[in-house]
């Protein structure tokens, strides 16, 4: 699965770039739409981990973030999440098609 602001619970507020991270918006997800790839916020004022792996078993789901650690949730959770903001401009700016 994958996060996006439209499977949201919950769409919260935007964050501007921290050190690593790009500019994000704040959500709340159900915990069964997250996949590799996909931000989550495993404790209060953290910035985004990354999920790499999801395993479920028994009414749990684990996910293991960038760094190798794991965080177990009930498999009905909802979580803090946070979706890349496409407002945001990154790199140089680009001229509209036709532009001299």
């Amino acid at each position: 699965m994958c996060i996006t602001l439209r499977n949201a619970v919950v769409v919260l507020d935007h964050e501007d770039g921290r050190a690593r991270h790009p500019g994000y918006t704040r959500t709340r997800h159900h915990i069964g739409n997250l996949g590799p790839g996909d931000w989550w916020l495993p404790g209060p004022d953290a910035v985004p981990h990354t999920v790499t792996d999801v395993h479920r078993r028994d009414h749990l789901v684990v996910l293991t973030d960038q760094f190798g650690f794991d965080y177990t949730y009930p498999g009905n959770s909802v979580i803090s999440t946070a979706v890349p903001d496409p407002r945001i401009v990154s790199g140089a700016p680009t001229r509209a098609a036709g532009a001299a």
